[in-house]
């Protein structure tokens, strides 16, 4: 031990200064470890950032296309709508006229004359006469 203090008292300065190197040269390998490693990890994420530019691209496209398909759909569907609507207000005017034509013939058969005084043999002849009129309903 003696000897040891003896050397390190006598080269110190030597001692620090190969520590002081030493610790440098350390301190300088980890910091070029860490920049490679951040290099790698930039050129990752850079890769990573292109690869979603694309992939968003691409999903815009689809996007697009789905919503030109929806706007497809909803026209589609207001067109048949549309159709339904005429159709219906078609159907209505057509039922206005038959119930039309109905009452018509309605106040026609009330209107009828009747021979009273015949009783059930002149209400037959009456009906045989009326059954084509009368089968229309």
């Amino acid at each position: 031990m003696p000897l040891l203090g003896a050397l390190f008292s006598r080269y110190w300065k030597p001692l620090g200064l190969a520590v002081l190197v030493a610790s440098a040269l350390a301190y300088r390998a980890i910091l070029i470890h860490q920049r490679n490693d951040a290099r790698e990890q930039a050129a990752q994420l850079s890769a990573e950032a292109g690869a979603l530019r694309t992939s968003n691209q691409a999903l815009g496209g689809t996007i697009d296309r789905q919503n030109a398909a929806v706007a497809e759909l909803k026209a589609k569907a207001d067109a048949a709508v549309n159709a339904m609507a005429a159709s219906e207000d078609a159907a209505a005017r057509e039922g206005a006229a038959a119930e039309g034509q109905a009452q018509q013939q309605a106040r026609a058969l009330i209107a009828a004359p009747i021979d009273f005084n015949s009783g059930c043999q002149g209400a037959i002849r009456w009906g045989n006469a009326q059954a084509a009129e009368l089968a229309s309903w």
